[in-house]
């Protein structure tokens, strides 16, 4: 089950982060994510708090979380979007993370579908995101299930991580 997440889910939340900082000390590191710097806990409180941090339950437990709003980046103005769209008709996926342990199991591609019916419900006819060039995992699910390469850009991503980010987006 897809949810809006209450203050009540924000360890759990913190807790997924942690749970890919860990897997990435072990393994590869796609997200380029720094922890302590990106994602952490005030990512989520400031989700939870604005009313825009969904989270997916699985067994009792978050299994993966993401934010969803119509917020652009500065860097976003700059990127040539195959779909143009105006703010209001744009939604956004941040942070979007599925814990390393149910990796494989659809969960990225739920949440994604769960943006896109989100969207849809509100007249919005465009899905965006950004992802770091590294996480070759993510762009490969994003784009076998109609999502479009859009482009290419160095970014200061959350005002915090330099980084290189490919963006993507998927018309409704």
């Amino acid at each position: 089950m897809i949810r809006l997440a209450s203050a009540a889910d924000i360890d759990a939340i913190c807790a997924l982060y942690g749970e890919i900082f860990a897997h990435e000390r072990e393994t590869e590191c796609f997200t380029q994510w720094v922890e302590g710097l990106y994602p952490t806990r005030e990512t989520a409180e400031r989700g939870v708090s604005a009313g825009t941090m969904y989270v997916l339950e699985e067994g009792g437990r978050a299994a993966a979380s993401m934010i969803l709003n119509s917020f652009q980046p500065e860097e976003y103005y700059e990127i040539p979007w195959l779909y143009p769209a105006g703010d209001s008709e744009v939604l956004v996926i941040h942070t979007l993370c599925v814990s390393p342990a149910a990796s494989g199991r659809g969960l990225g591609t739920r949440m994604a579908d769960f943006a896109a019916g989100f969207a849809h419900g509100r007249g919005m006819g465009v899905i965006r995101l950004d992802t770091n060039v590294k996480n070759t995992p993510a762009q490969r699910l994003y784009l076998k299930n109609g999502w479009r390469l859009a482009g290419r850009h160095h970014s200061l991503h959350e005002g915090v991580l330099d980084t290189e980010l490919v963006y993507l987006e998927r018309r409704l």
